[in-house]
This record gives C-alpha cells, structure tokens and sequence, in this order.
C-alpha cells in the first residue's frame, strides 16, 4: 500500500496526496491551468482549488512567472496555497527562480506581452520593485535552493 488512491478516468487519475510526501513542481510559467492541473492530478489541492494536501510538503522550484499570461495568478495561488497548507499542517515552499529574479532586476522581456500590458508596464515594474513591490519583497523572502530537512539559502536581493 503506496498510501495513493488513483481514481477518474483511465489514464487520467488523479493521486491523493500521501502524509510525509515531499512533491516538487517546476518551471509554471505563468501558466495558471496547466499549474491548477498539475495539482490536482498530485492530490494536493481539491476541485475548488483549495489545499488538500494536509500535511504534505510542496516545493515549487522558481519560474512562476514570464511566458504565460497569468503570473500573477500563480503567485497569487501559492501565497494562498502556502497559508491553507500551513494551517493544515503541511509546507508550500516556493524557490526564487531565474525569471523572478529577472523580473525584480526590471528585466521584462519574457513576460507575457498580453499580461504587461494589461497590468501596466510602470505597475509592474513597481509591483517587482525588490525594495518598494509587494511582489518583489515577496520573491526577496524566496529561498534560492533548499536542503531536505534543513533550512533555504538566501537569494542576494
């Protein structure tokens, strides 16, 4: 007994999270239906989107952002992700990745054309501002790596 129950359509399950897992995820892109997906298909968030992993431990590994067109969605998703996983006594950790960091350097050339300009290119330069942004204070308190059982390392920002 693997502690995972697969269910749905053949081919198409998905698995229920397992107490004491650690599940890692990479490279989302701004991608929001592709990251909701891909949680689900892991167990550790339910239909409505809520966290359904209780004590399990997700490691997002950095690249939320850029490419897609709902970046701010997904960051959105996991600061949630990471208060309903705490509460449930489980660990959302989200790693700084080289498409955050380029975005706190102001460095906009990867994101979504369609986003930026919804958004504003001064507000989401000021969003990502790594002194001033809520955003980029966030992604400043982002480890860059973490150790397995241990503590993060820090980014330089």
């Amino acid at each position: 007994a693997s502690g995972f129950r697969v269910s749905g359509a053949p081919g198409r399950g998905e698995i229920s999270a397992s107490p004491l897992m650690v599940y890692a995820i990479a490279d989302l892109h701004g991608d929001y239906d592709q990251a909701i997906a891909a949680l689900r298909l892991c167990g550790l968030i339910a239909a409505d989107g809520s966290w359904a992993g209780g004590n399990a431990t997700l490691v997002q590994t950095g690249d939320q952002v850029d490419r897609g067109p709902d970046s701010l969605k997904v960051l959105e998703l996991f600061r949630t992700l990471r208060r309903q996983a705490a509460q449930a006594g489980g660990r959302v950790v989200t790693l700084l990745g080289n498409h955050e960091a380029l975005n706190l350097e102001g460095d906009f050339r990867y994101v979504n054309e369609a986003e930026l300009q919804s958004t504003g290119r001064e507000t989401w330069s000021e969003m990502f501002d790594p002194e001033a942004g809520a955003i980029g204070a966030e992604l400043r308190g982002h480890e860059a790596a973490v150790v397995a059982g241990g503590g993060g390392r820090r980014p330089p920002f």
